[in-house]
């Protein structure tokens, strides 16, 4: 039996030997002879009953230097492709003691060196991933509900990462992401940097969509508007509400959406509304709210915001109607407070711009304007006041409340006027 053990030993010897003649290349039929000289020193080590010191010393300096040249078999093996040992495996089933038959978990790819690096940061990356899909998610359901836009951006990449995560986490998820890599023809020892490629390439897309969600934002917004001029207000809150919560900096919706409320006489969640896009500097917001106190009869409030709105339509370079709309409200609050001659100057301003051929077409409740300063002109100047009530009447709205009180006003001024010309 020791003789059989001497020779085997000395053939696994001589095989290791003409590897170390070889350099850095070895033919594959050369790693088939090696690894089936040392099964035969296996099967002769079971049979000895007792194993001479000298013959264990000797078997274990070989299969060390076995073990030194493990990478270059497996390099040399697996050239044309990674699952080669693996298939000889299939074929040959050594049993588990049998590390021969498994050099390339001895000597790992120079890649898989840094795997421990590799998954670290593919945790880190589908974690950050998870964040994000849930931020994301959250403002969607934060509006009402996802919608159908909103569950198209989250369903696919909540599946994807919730795989990435299994593939990290599970035994199945890990062996049906290797699966995946060999049908990719991946080679194996890229198999982490895969995952973290894989990870990072989805964190792009949600980082992506994330910056992206203003605009997102703007066409909820844009939808809203769109439902509101066509009277489907419920569904204009809903997109007004979904805009907002996917932008809080959307201003406009903030405005829209208190138009809205106040439209639904829901003052109090209107002035909220407007004093959100107050404090980003939307001018039309400063005249909204202003309004709203006027009919409050907090007159020094509602003046204080319109010169304020003023100086940011200034600024802003803003359109006719909005710098219209700030002067008359403007007169009406000094109007309220007895303060006519300055109520005058803000009229005439907004008469000023409403009679401008290239705005007028832009204004739709001129004869406010007319009505307020003939009110004014009542206090000031009397006998000039009839022009502007005779305008009032021409150009007013009954469809608003405050200028239908205000046609009723002037058509009792006119009366009057006809009756004192009839008298005379």
């Amino acid at each position: 039996m020791t003789a059989q053990l001497d020779t085997t030993l000395e053939r696994y010897e001589v095989v290791l030997q003409s590897l170390e003649e070889t350099g850095k290349t070895i033919d594959v039929e050369q790693v088939l002879i090696i690894l089936n000289a040392r099964d035969a020193v296996q099967i002769a080590l079971k049979k000895q009953k007792s194993i001479p010191t000298s013959r264990l010393q000797k078997a274990i300096k070989l299969d060390a230097l076995l073990r030194e040249k493990a990478q270059l078999i497996t390099k040399s093996v697996n050239a044309k492709t990674d699952k080669q040992l693996a298939d000889w495996r299939e074929s040959v089933q050594p049993s588990a003691e049998a590390w021969w038959w498994r050099l390339e978990t001895i000597a790992p790819h120079p890649w898989d060196q840094l795997d421990w690096l590799w998954k670290l940061l593919s945790v880190a990356g589908w974690t950050a991933n998870l964040s994000l899909l849930i931020n994301i998610a959250t403002r969607f359901l934060g509006g009402g509900g996802l919608g159908l836009l909103g569950a198209a951006a989250v369903a696919l990449p909540s599946i994807i990462t919730l795989l990435q995560a299994s593939s990290e986490l599970t035994k199945t998820g890990e062996e049906g992401f290797e699966k995946l890599l060999e049908r990719l023809k991946i080679p194996r020892y890229y198999q982490q940097e895969a995952k973290l490629a894989s990870t990072a390439i989805m964190f792009a897309i949600l980082i992506s969509f994330w910056f992206a969600l203003p605009l997102v934002s703007k066409k909820y917004n844009s939808n809203g508007f769109k439902n509101y001029k066509q009277r489907n207000l419920g569904a204009a809150e809903k997109d007004y509400q979904r805009a907002i919560s996917l932008d809080e900096d959307n201003i406009e919706a903030h405005y829209n959406l208190g138009n809205l409320y106040e439209d639904w006489l829901e003052f109090e969640k209107a002035k909220k509304q407007y004093q959100v896009a107050i404090a980003d500097g939307l001018p039309q917001a400063y005249n909204n709210l202003a309004r709203l106190y006027i009919q409050e009869k907090k007159y020094p409030q509602a003046a204080f915001l319109l010169n304020e709105g003023l100086k940011v339509a200034e600024k802003k370079n803003s359109n006719a109607e909005i710098k219209y709309s700030l002067f008359k409200n403007l007169g009406w609050a000094r109007l309220q407070q007895g303060r006519n001659q300055e109520a005058e100057q803000a009229l005439q301003a907004a008469i000023g711009i409403a009679r401008n051929p290239n705005t007028q077409e832009y204004i739709f409740n001129s004869g406010a304007a007319h009505c307020l300063l003939a009110q004014a002109l009542e206090k000031l100047k009397p006998p000039t006041a009839l022009a502007q009530w005779q305008q009032c009447s021409q150009w007013g709205s009954r469809l608003n409340a405050d200028e239908d009180t205000w046609l009723h006003l002037a058509n009792e001024k006119l009366s009057q006027s006809k009756l004192r010309e009839a008298g005379k």
